[in-house]
């Protein structure tokens, strides 16, 4: 059985463009199922329009994940293509209706912004080491550095 891929926690990924780029993709997701990485790439795979790349299970995963910002907007645009036929959504279609923008934006172009700021921003910092600085679980009954 697959395992369920859940959105980051803010402690895996804070609060930065690169999470607004992640809960964006991820709201597609979502909104697909959350079909399996397998079958997203082997859509990718299996669609003339994508026929001079691929995207592999663990890229996908990575994006989902936030471990990683394609640098290439075509494998970012092939994932949403694919999320976003499994929804039933056009990307090419607003993103939100009404609203005081003079244009609209499609859910293609929203994602694409998103993806330029995360790329644009600066490189997040690693963890602390493991558990340190980590909300304490309601198992540990206390909130003292693991040493």
């Amino acid at each position: 059985m697959a395992q369920v891929l859940r959105m980051p926690s803010e402690w895996e990924l804070p609060e930065s463009p690169q999470r607004q780029f992640v809960e964006e993709l991820f709201a597609y997701y979502r909104e697909a199922g959350r079909p399996t990485l397998r079958s997203i790439a082997d859509d990718i795979a299996e669609d003339p329009e994508f026929d001079a790349f691929t995207a592999s299970r663990e890229t996908i995963r990575k994006m989902l994940r936030g471990k990683t910002i394609p640098v290439s907007w075509a494998v970012v645009d092939a994932v949403l293509t694919v999320l976003c036929a499994r929804a039933g959504i056009d990307p090419n279609h607003p993103r939100w209706a009404g609203g005081f923008a003079e244009e609209p934006v499609t859910h293609r172009q929203n994602l694409r912004n998103r993806w330029n700021e995360a790329l644009d921003a600066p490189p997040l910092s690693p963890a602390p080491p493991s558990g340190w600085g980590r909300p304490p679980s309601p198992a540990a009954g206390h909130d003292e550095p693991p040493f």
